[in-house]
């Protein structure tokens, strides 16, 4: 009996364990407006799946444009930066989108832009931060 009260307490040790090794997903919520994004910083796990739902209160078309760890866009935002992405998507104004991602799997601060021509030089920045 005591024995396999032992092995039932180490299954269920091993099952949380394997349940905290699964895949994460997050959930950010931002809103894209003139000129700024609504919260500016942003903190998701290593390689996890992102789900971002996006809306523009703005009045122009947005981007949310995620660079690659260590580069940052050269205002004015331009196809020489277009290789230095890692991810991103676009959102006419008024529209509302939910996008799912995979967050890069390198820790550190990435910088977030808006790639609509002097966005940037407005003040159109954020950080998402990847633990």
């Amino acid at each position: 009996m005591k024995k396999a009260f032992v092995f039932l307490m180490l299954m269920v040790v091993l099952a949380l364990a394997l349940t905290g090794c699964g895949p994460k997903a997050v959930t950010l919520d931002v809103e894209l407006k003139d000129f700024a994004f609504t919260p500016d910083t942003f903190e998701v796990p290593a390689g996890a799946t992102v789900t971002l739902n996006m809306t523009n209160a703005g009045t122009v078309t947005h981007e949310y444009v995620i660079m690659v760890l260590g580069k940052d866009a050269t205002p004015p935002f331009s196809d020489d930066d277009e290789p230095n992405i890692f991810w991103e998507h676009e959102l006419d104004m008024g529209g509302s989108e939910t996008i799912t991602f995979t967050a890069p799997t390198e820790p550190g601060e990435y910088h977030i832009v808006c790639g609509i021509p002097a966005h940037i030089e407005q003040g159109m920045v954020a950080t998402l931060t990847v633990k």
